[in-house]
């Protein structure tokens, strides 16, 4: 107002939010209210008034406006979810389909597998995995970023499951014919297996090529050191010999020059067992890999644990990544890799 208090050349500059709601008519508005007051001449306080009045006429326009827009776009993405979930159920019929009360959490079943998605607001991947029974391998890594619709995730879900098939029923073979100990309770994600050999052996096996799944596994050891070093001598000299004709159960019988593994005990005598196999050092409920050479000790230990406390002594020697002493509880000779 250059000539205050008279309204003559006034004019009235608005803040974000008041700008963010005009629209052609408003301005107009404003214009007519300070000729207006130019015309009987109002107080200022008047005017303001008056221009308060308008600005809320026009912010509960424009609310309703919003709300309106906000509405229809959500009808619009409901309707097009409807569509895209009749799609998906008329495609791979075979595949059940699940979901929340609200659609927005959807499940996917196939062959006692399953995966479950969540409804998100981007346009371009309005699906992401927020659960799956699925493991983790490189070659699934795309899944989660590649779900435009339900029915590309019913597509993918199906090619991972029928992948993973004869994977998981090797593995079954191994459940049915070997004592496991680890895991207690498989699951589909599980691609490994800790089989039993004796009180001072385990052996782990773990497919890593889902493609291939009657390729060599990746095969470990766990026990005393001459009991592994004996297994391990085994496996090389056999090795040439495995046999992509046979299942991954008669290949390890072959590797390991045995007929059959050990008997299943009942679950309750399997918890027992591994309950007394507690690492020597930290006494949790993981199960260690290393045994104690005596037979009159056969205390178990981590690797982890038994490398830090073998670098509590500065004598042990550390040749090849490998540190050299003796077990914390009977002085028998004793190694593990070193854990830096």
């Amino acid at each position: 107002m250059p000539d205050y208090p008279s309204f003559d050349c006034a004019h009235v500059q608005f803040g974000r939010k008041i700008a963010s709601l005009r629209n052609r008519e408003f301005p107009k508005k404003v214009k007519e209210l300070i000729k207006a007051a130019v015309k009987t001449e109002q107080t200022v306080s008047s005017f303001l008034t008056k221009l308060q009045s308008l600005i809320g006429e026009y912010m509960h326009n424009t609310d309703k406006i919003l709300n309106t827009k906000i509405l229809i776009s959500n009808l619009d993405t409901t309707r097009y979810f409807l569509q895209e979930l009749e799609a998906a159920l008329q495609h791979l019929p075979d595949m059940l389909i699940s979901s929340n009360q609200d659609l927005n959490i959807i499940k996917l079943h196939y062959r006692d597998v399953s995966v479950t998605l969540q409804r998100c607001n981007s346009t371009e991947l309005p699906w992401k995995v927020i659960a799956s029974d699925l493991p983790n391998f490189p070659i699934f890594e795309g899944f989660e970023k590649n779900v435009t619709n339900l029915s590309v995730a019913k597509t993918k879900f199906k090619w991972q499951v029928e992948v993973l098939r004869k994977a998981w029923e090797e593995l079954e073979e191994i459940d049915e014919n070997c004592w496991v100990i680890d895991p207690l309770k498989p699951n589909k994600s599980h691609m490994y297996r800790r089989i039993h050999l004796s009180q001072s052996l385990s052996v782990t096996i773990t497919i890593d090529d889902p493609l291939n799944s009657i390729a060599l596994p990746v095969i470990k050891f766990s026990g005393s050191d001459n009991e592994v070093k004996r297994q391990m001598d085994d496996v090389s000299n056999n090795i040439h010999k495995w046999d992509h004709d046979c299942s991954i159960l008669e290949n390890l019988k072959m590797l390991l020059n045995m007929y059959e593994f050990p008997e299943q005990e009942s679950m309750e005598e399997k918890k027992d067992i591994i309950n007394n196999r507690e690492c020597g050092i930290c006494f949790s409920d993981e199960l260690p890999d290393k045994i104690c050479n005596n037979e009159k000790c056969m205390k178990h230990f981590h690797s982890a644990c038994l490398s830090k406390w073998l670098q509590t002594n500065t004598g042990n020697q550390v040749v090849f990544g490998h540190i050299y002493g003796t077990c914390p509880y009977c002085k028998e000779k004793i190694s593990c890799s070193i854990e830096l």
